[in-house]
């Protein structure tokens, strides 16, 4: 396939992360081998860029690294510190991309992002929202979840630096209220944040 065939094909899926497998069928090709090849070629013409292995972005329209996080783990959703530095509740901006999944904990180096997903019990996997081209945590559940780390050590959290002015105290109590645990709850109530 001639390089502004491929772009044109690409450009007209309207998506913005391309895994071998969907570059395989977008751009019609039979073999796996043949499919690493055509994308090392997009690569040194310009067309793509690589984010991880096996994944790939058209080079003019790089997506956001919330989009990026949801892709690399199917499922997951942005939450803990990256999802309240979007809401604004932490100031601080965090060093790495922070998800939750109810799969297996893990780490994705990407470029020059870590992308970290932390184990979700499925039961709690719950109250997120699609924003933008990501899907993102309530402002309440990124807070309950940063909370719940927190309340068994796997987290630390700074409450006192937490904005909490755009928080629906209703919705953030309720939210508690799923949580089955008696350490979190202690943890949660001690913060006083009602």
């Amino acid at each position: 396939m001639k390089k502004i065939e491929a772009l044109l094909t690409l450009q007209k899926s309207k998506r913005n992360i391309f895994s071998l497998i969907d570059l395989k069928k977008l751009l019609r090709i039979e073999s796996d081998n043949t499919a690493y090849i055509q994308a090392v070629r997009l690569i040194k013409e310009g067309i793509l860029e690589r984010i991880a292995q096996g994944v790939y972005c058209l080079k003019d329209s790089k997506p956001h690294d919330f989009e990026i996080a949801n892709f690399l783990c199917k499922p997951s959703y942005l939450s803990l510190e990256s999802a309240l530095a979007y809401y604004g509740i932490l100031i601080q901006v965090p060093r790495n991309v922070a998800s939750v999944t109810p799969k297996r904990a893990k780490k994705i180096n990407a470029g020059n992002k870590e992308f970290v997903y932390s184990h979700l019990d499925q039961r709690y996997y719950s109250d997120y929202i699609k924003e933008k081209n990501f899907i993102i945590a309530t402002p309440e559940k990124a807070l309950i979840d940063t909370v719940f780390f927190a309340s068994y050590g796997r987290t630390v959290i700074h409450p006192e630096e937490w904005v909490l002015d755009n928080i629906d105290r209703k919705k953030l109590k309720k939210l508690s209220g799923k949580i089955k645990s008696r350490i979190f709850h202690n943890f949660f109530n001690s913060l006083n944040i009602f």
